[in-house]
């Protein structure tokens, strides 16, 4: 099947929770705390069934916003909001159970998405640990084959659901592979033999389950850029809110417009919060700059000749504290 633009939505084409299950519980026992992963999860609710229903720790990956934020509102270990090809950072060898739906469709580059999301993402499955990809007739080639087999995968089975309106519309099945080692290359005539031969799931029998590994914590699961609805999430839980945001609100400039600030009165600007824009680094970074700015009185004396005091006047001095908050990193920097 190829996805019809009327099935989709920026790529995402949600898959039937209830058939994963049903796969899972007959053929699949997860050890405690299995590291799950599905990195085309859209609103979140497979991957959250994973740990709802079988007691993973479940992480996610989904390109839209919108999506994205309903994922994170889900009972989902860790959400990143980005481009799962090009918009992550990540660790390889971490995954006890790897789900990968990915989009059918071309990349601008010409070369097929599935093959783009296999070659990334395939690579994050432990040794011992299981992927599940879902498949239609369209996207069953050897050049699949191959680049599962070059990941040291082996397959267990491909099954279909007959209850599932995917597979009636459609064809749409499921097959399960075992990662065995990096180096392990299965024979190529064995696995196009099941991976493109699907069972019906009422007919698949297994002697016993399939128990993949558990996984590890990741050591790098990151978006490159964080989104801006992120960082407003975890500004608005900051302690940084009461040390500066709250004098925020409070800043006044008194006097006449400036027509062009000089570099004291910019700073002044910018630590009152007037000025609210991203700025571009030279290094390719973006920083939002906000802080806070207090008045204090000063006095300064001038003396005469015969070294007394005789006049004293009190002034205003402006003292700033400017925070950059770096959008590329997800990190804060103090200027003073």
């Amino acid at each position: 099947m190829a996805r019809l633009a009327s099935e989709t939505k920026m790529g995402f084409y949600a898959t039937s929770t209830k058939t994963i299950a049903k796969i899972i519980e007959k053929t699949i026992e997860f050890k405690e705390n299995t590291f799950a992963l599905d990195c085309c999860c859209g609103e979140g609710e497979v991957i959250e069934m994973f740990k709802e229903q079988f007691g993973c720790f479940n992480f996610g990956v989904e390109l839209n916003d919108d999506r994205a934020k309903l994922a994170e509102a889900r009972s989902i270990n860790k959400v990143l909001n980005a481009d799962a090809i090009n918009g992550v950072r990540k660790s390889n060898r971490w995954v006890g159970f790897n789900f990968l739906n990915p989009p059918y469709d071309y990349a601008a580059d010409g070369e097929r998405l599935e093959h783009k999301f296999i070659e990334r993402w395939g690579a994050t499955t432990i040794e011992g640990g299981v992927l599940m990809l879902v498949i239609n007739p369209s996207s069953v080639k050897t050049e699949i084959a191959k680049k599962l087999i070059l990941q040291g995968y082996a397959p267990y089975f491909s099954v279909y659901d007959p209850e599932n309106e995917d597979y009636k519309r459609f064809g749409q099945y499921f097959i399960v592979m075992k990662r065995v080692r990096e180096n392990y290359r299965h024979n190529l005539d064995q696995f196009w033999s099941v991976f493109s031969n699907p069972v019906s799931l009422e007919d698949l029998s297994l002697e016993e389950p399939i128990r993949p590994k558990a996984g590890v914590p990741p050591q790098i699961f990151k978006e490159i850029n964080v989104p801006y609805w992120k960082l407003q999430e975890m500004l608005s839980k900051s302690s940084l809110k009461k040390t500066f945001f709250d004098e925020l609100r409070k800043g006044t400039l008194d006097g006449g417009s400036i027509e062009i600030p000089n570099e004291g009165q910019a700073a002044i600007l910018i630590a009152a919060g007037k000025l609210n824009k991203k700025l571009l680094l030279g290094n390719g970074e973006e920083v939002i700059l906000k802080g806070t700015v207090k008045k204090e009185k000063v006095v300064r004396t001038s003396m005469n000749d015969d070294g007394e005091i005789d006049s004293a006047k009190r002034t205003d001095v402006y003292s700033t504290v400017v925070y950059g908050l770096n959008t590329t990193r997800g990190c804060f920097i103090k200027y003073t």
